[in-house]
């Protein structure tokens, strides 16, 4: 399989600006301290947020809002999956939901959460309905009692959004979010709640406005290991991880983040060496994790029962709470000549190490080594920061993932690409898993002479912090100028 990589031949760079100008014209109004009551249709509705939009069309509103029904876990992040009854059967609702105008179509829907064991399932009518030259489509949860609505459903009795033409000529509307509260202020009573309505109605938007200039996907998940194997992994193991480490992290960095996100990174690895192994086979990979940072991941997968490293220029204070058997290893590595037998090589956001990783892992004593790189900030095979420029369509980000790309084609690796479900904008993984036919040793020997002659390592953190208080301690105790 060769790359696929997000590029300005892959854009209409024409399309993409529009869409970028039009998503500057946001200019929403939040009505969540104040109560803004309403009249539809002789129904009282609190407006929370609206947001006033050119030239988008019905059509476009209600195909938002078709596959926000079909998958509510896209607008609703603690629900894993949505289960929609047949969509030809017409189903009385279990409330009104003609007080918004004429049905003209409902539908039954079942909320399924990722916390199977914690949290209830939720059934759902979603009702869309029109009133002159508006269309309104309501969520109605189907509880006996408000007590029966679970934590990540808004607490409301329903919810909805319209679209309200504003003229004759369809030119302008208004998108409007309305709720019928459980009690009055249910529904922003805290700060989450009000963030969370802020961000629906932004959203909404965005994605109203994308669908006028053509809905155009960058991003593909679960191509290579599938949703579901992948969540029932890192529910495992943020049950049997999480708690424990984010109470007991010992770093100045966000436990929450750094956490979960190795938990994520942890289990699709595993997902995806388990897929690689042969059921008769016993033999488990090894792995080096370079630029390993504070190590959680190389103390996940060692934790998993499997055998592999993690190199850093400088040891993190978290190392000490893990087992003695995790290998970390501090030391300033020269990536030209660095040599492993490890069976894959991995790169998860290693800086100037990361486009030296499909090269290492071309180098490998390992007949059958293999890579996964997860690039963040973009640095050649100097090790210095590359000076990126993008067109419309394009990021930096993935114009520097064309660049490893390209540098694992050069090694000879048949190159792969995922998009992982990881707390970070910097989500894309790059795998080389197998090798192209031919002789790639007189290219992989010229990237390592290139970059040979001009690499810099990295100055370790704790020598810069070094460098900075010696520094300031010289500055208090430089004498002061004479006023003559």
């Amino acid at each position: 399989m060769s790359h696929q990589v997000l590029g300005v031949e892959e854009v209409n760079t024409a399309a993409e600006a529009l869409r970028i100008a039009e998503f500057a014209k946001f200019k929403p109004a939040y009505y969540l301290e104040e109560i803004n009551e309403i009249q539809i249709n002789g129904s009282s509705w609190r407006m929370l947020a609206s947001v006033d939009i050119e030239n988008s069309e019905e059509d476009h509103f209600l195909a938002v809002m078709d596959k926000w029904t079909l998958s509510a876990e896209t607008i609703i992040p603690p629900v894993e999956r949505t289960v929609v009854d047949d969509l030809t059967k017409r189903q009385e609702p279990s409330h009104n939901g003609a007080d918004l105008g004429l049905v003209n179509s409902h539908i039954r829907r079942t909320l399924i959460p990722k916390r199977k064991g914690k949290d209830c399932w939720l059934e759902e009518d979603v009702v869309v309905s029109k009133l002159d030259s508006s269309t309104y489509i309501q969520f109605i949860p189907r509880v006996t009692n408000s007590s029966d609505i679970p934590f990540y459903y808004p607490q409301v009795a329903t919810y909805g959004f319209g679209y309200i033409r504003t003229d004759d000529n369809c030119t302008a509307c208004t998108l409007v979010i309305l709720v019928r509260e459980l009690a009055v202020g249910s529904a922003v009573a805290t700060k989450k709640q009000r963030s969370v309505w802020q961000d629906l109605v932004k959203k909404l938007y965005k994605w109203t406005v994308t669908e006028r200039f053509g809905y155009q996907k960058h991003s593909e998940h679960d191509v290579i290991i599938g949703y579901e194997q992948y969540t029932a992994k890192y529910h495992q193991l943020k049950a049997k991880y999480a708690q424990r480490w984010v109470e007991g992290w010992t770093e100045q960095t966000d436990p929450k983040k750094f956490v979960y996100e190795d938990i994520a990174i942890a289990s699709w690895l595993l997902c995806l060496w388990e897929q690689n192994t042969d059921a008769q086979d016993n033999n488990q990979p090894t792995f080096v994790d370079l630029g390993c940072g504070n190590g959680f991941l190389v103390y996940l997968l060692t934790s998993e029962g499997y055998t592999g490293y993690g190199i850093d220029q400088c040891a993190r204070k978290i190392w000490t709470q893990y087992d003695c058997q995790v290998d970390l290893r501090a030391q300033t590595l020269e990536p030209f000549n660095f040599v492993t037998d490890a069976d894959w090589v991995i790169g998860n956001h290693a800086d100037e190490l990361a486009p030296w990783v499909p090269i290492i892992a071309a180098k490998s004593t390992s007949p059958s080594a293999k890579f996964v790189v997860i690039p963040c900030c973009p640095h050649d095979l100097s090790g210095k920061k590359m000076p990126l420029k993008a067109s419309a369509g394009q990021s930096k980000y993935h114009i520097y993932v064309k660049y490893i790309c390209d540098l694992s084609e050069q090694c000879g690796f048949l190159t792969e690409r995922e998009y992982l479900r990881i707390p970070s904008t910097k989500n894309v993984a790059i795998l080389g898993r197998a090798r192209t036919l031919g002789d790639h040793r007189d290219s992989i020997a010229k990237l390592c002479e290139s970059g040979e002659s001009g690499f810099v390592a990295r100055i370790p953190d704790s020598v810069k912090n070094k460098l900075s208080m010696e520094k300031a301690k010289q500055r208090a105790h430089k004498p002061a100028l004479s006023a003559d």
